[in-house]
């Protein structure tokens, strides 16, 4: 009972994905100055410079609070669904001796770990494939994505490149 107690209560007080989406910010903002102040810029020169280097810091954050809050009733019921779902399969699989069971249960169990792989992929971040030999994300043709700059790089690669 206790462990049920203590787990509801780490639920409880878990952060908000705002604020781990603003800690995370602001701790790679904060080391890029640190890192500019040991080049020998002055402290508001080198926040300064770190935040223009890292690029729009809201169009950022709210990205990345998009991808951080994926998880919605939907996607517990989808994966409710397809973990019954392999679980009878395995049942039928293993405990009813006729080939004909046998095979729906592993029909089963093929609908449901897959259906989980899908529901972990969508929510990794879609990918559309291009016969074209390219894996790219599902974005229009020359875009980068938001978190991306002109050259490619992501906020992290911005942050730690060199001038």
């Amino acid at each position: 009972m206790r462990n049920i107690l203590n787990h509801i209560r780490k639920r409880v007080d878990k952060p908000s994905i705002e604020t781990e989406v603003d800690q995370e910010l602001r701790f790679h903002i904060d080391m890029q100055a640190l890192d500019y102040e040991h080049r020998g810029l002055s402290p508001t020169e080198s926040r300064a410079r770190a935040e223009a280097r890292f690029g729009d810091v809201e169009r950022i954050r709210k990205e990345c609070i998009r991808i951080g809050s994926g998880s919605t009733v939907l996607v517990w019921i989808l994966n409710s669904v397809f973990m019954f779902c392999l679980t009878m399969g395995l049942l039928l699989r293993t405990l009813v001796p006729e080939m004909h069971v046998n095979r729906v249960g592993d029909v089963m169990m093929m609908i449901g770990g897959l259906g989980i792989l899908l529901v972990y992929a969508r929510q990794a971040g879609s990918k559309v494939f291009n016969p074209n030999s390219n894996i790219r994300l599902g974005l229009k043709n020359n875009v980068p994505p938001t978190a991306f700059d002109e050259q490619g790089r992501t906020p992290f690669d911005r942050v730690r490149a060199d001038d």
